[in-house]
């Protein structure tokens, strides 16, 4: 005589099942990529470096995690000068009173770096690009987000050379890439 389970039994094992089943799919996974830290004293660390989950649970950790000649250490952003992971550098800045890593795009006599952003439980990493000139401590937020770049703010920042002043105010320059790359060739000459 074969017995059979009640409907919402077989419903409750199912879902059971295909829970148990797709569990490792749903847990974030830690990357490690090839890398290095530079430290405060300007040692280079050599190893692999994570910087944050991948996965519906993951996002960007406050401190990167290194790997390297038998030592695992966690680092934050006021603890080393940089880092590079995979084919991204990261470099420490103060960022309204708080040391963050941000990304190097393009680096010159104005170096181009972005912020990386991302919402606990979000898998979409927004970017806030900031720009440095090389003989200034002083980052300058170049954009607004969706809104463009902060034009005002970028004719004054980029006062020293008019050309460039006058792309921005004539908005023919939309993202902070080409007023960097502009402003490099043109201190190149």
């Amino acid at each position: 005589m074969i017995s059979r389970l009640p409907v919402r039994q077989t419903y409750f094992l199912s879902f059971l099942f295909i829970f148990s089943v797709n569990i490792s799919e749903i847990q974030a996974q830690e990357v490690y990529l090839p890398g290095y830290v530079v430290t405060l004293k300007g040692d280079t660390l050599i190893g692999n470096v994570s910087d944050r989950k991948m996965g519906p649970f993951g996002g960007i950790h406050a401190k990167i995690k290194f790997k390297g000649n038998g030592r695992k250490k966690r680092y934050s952003a006021d603890n080393i000068q940089s880092y590079r992971k995979g084919d991204s550098i990261y470099r420490s800045f103060n960022l309204d009173g708080e040391d963050r890593f941000l990304r190097l795009e393009v680096e010159g006599v104005v170096s181009l770096d972005k912020f990386e952003l991302q919402e606990q439980g979000e898998g979409m990493v927004m970017d806030i690009a900031y720009l440095k000139k090389r003989d200034n401590p002083t980052l300058v937020r170049a954009d607004q987000g969706l809104l463009g770049l902060k034009r005002n703010l970028l004719i004054q920042f980029f006062s020293d050379c008019p050309p460039l002043a006058d792309k921005i105010r004539s908005k023919e320059f939309k993202f902070p890439y080409q007023v960097v790359n502009f402003y490099n060739e043109w201190k190149a000459r």
